[in-house]
């Protein structure tokens, strides 16, 4: 087997490996990207670099992953930040093992290019393939990467709001943002990220061109919840990919259909979104640069960002365990991914200090679109 790097030359052929893999648990999912395999990476960063590990003749892919690189904040320091994402291998050990044993060294290359020092990636409970070769414990004298929990986090998903809900905070406004307010909602987001463990977006200049460079996020997007003194307390901008990548259903398991069946029924009661049937696809909004001052007006702004969506949509957000605030409420129906945000090192580097466990604390910066 080669680990290689892809190139624009690569684009079918990456997209059609991608296709053909799911992200497994109750309700499979199917990720297939549009015309570009690269517009997903080119939203965050300039400096990002796929590997694809294919067989002897370089023909077949067997897996691939690609190496996101940001400047941002991590431990109180400004450095270079790296994003391990879209790992897909083949569905055998064996991939899995290679994939493993010719990473390591492409990784180190990587990083000491960018003089980078911590590269960080998203793996589900429900990857078990996955889970069982990189993160279960293992032998150290074995040279394979090392995942080091950073947080558990679920994925959340919104499908439906009870009757007997509760209405929005009476005494705050909520409205989409026009051009002219947009600097001030990137302060806004400026100071609450500098308290987050890692963040992206070192001043509110660092963040307006983040948002200009995201393809189809428009500032009408923004929901912005003001108090009666005209003070940004919250704001949250939902995003479809659907332009950038497909996402559909794939099969589902027991406990799949029958949450399913459940959506159906309460769907025709009004108070749900059903489902679509496998192979169709699955309208997800995610609700990214979410950030609420309290409780209540996370609720609020959930509440708002439901109230514009089509009959056939879901919203998705990522809730971090040791965040007390962002707790789905109760008001919804809601489903959960459990999945953990792992530091990637080499295996003769010891783990940082910022690893050790929080029992309470505000999340890492991180966007849902970019699992």
């Amino acid at each position: 087997m080669k680990l290689l790097q892809a190139n624009e030359s690569d684009n079918d052929r990456l997209r059609q490996f991608f296709s053909h893999t799911i992200w497994p648990g109750p309700v499979q999912l199917r990720f297939e990207r549009r015309e570009n395999f690269f517009t997903q990476y080119k939203n965050q960063s300039d400096d990002f670099v796929t590997l694809m590990l294919t067989d002897k003749t370089e023909t077949n892919i067997l897996g691939m992953a690609t190496l996101v690189f940001r400047e941002g904040v991590l431990d109180g320091q400004n450095q270079i930040i790296g994003y391990a994402t879209d790992l897909r291998v083949a569905n055998s050990r064996r991939a899995v093992l290679q994939w493993s044993q010719h990473f390591l060294p492409v990784l180190e290359k990587e990083l000491n290019a960018r003089n980078c020092n911590y590269v960080f990636s998203v793996v589900s409970r429900h990857q078990r393939q996955a889970y069982n070769a990189f993160i279960r414990p293992r032998s150290p004298k074995r040279q394979l990467p090392r995942y080091y929990l950073f947080r558990r986090f679920d994925i959340v998903g919104l499908h439906g709001l009870w009757p007997f809900a509760a209405k929005p905070l009476p005494g705050i406004t909520i409205h989409s943002a026009v051009d002219s307010e947009l600097p001030e909602v990137c302060t806004y987001i400026h100071r609450r990220k500098k308290i987050q463990p890692m963040y992206f977006g070192r001043s509110p200049e660092e963040i307006y061109e983040q948002i200009r460079r995201w393809q189809s996020l428009e500032t009408s997007d923004f929901l912005v919840a003001r108090d009666s003194q005209r003070n940004i307390i919250g704001c949250v901008a939902p995003w479809s990919s659907r332009k950038i990548q497909r996402v559909s259903v794939g099969n589902l398991d027991a406990k799949g259909r029958t949450f399913s069946d459940t959506l159906r029924m309460l769907s025709l009661l009004g108070i749900a979104h059903r489902l679509p049937m496998p192979g169709s696809p699955l309208p997800i909004n995610y609700l990214t640069h979410l950030f609420a001052d309290n409780p209540d007006i996370f609720y609020s702004l959930l509440y708002n960002a439901w109230k514009r969506l089509n009959k056939s949509e879901v919203l998705a957000y990522p809730h971090f365990e040791t965040h007390i605030q962002n707790v789905p409420p109760r008001s919804f129906i809601s489903s959960k991914t459990s999945c953990g945000l792992y530091c990637v090192m080499p295996p003769n580097v010891a783990p940082p200090s910022f690893l050790k466990p929080t029992a309470l604390g505000e999340p890492p910066d991180f966007e849902l679109p970019f699992l």
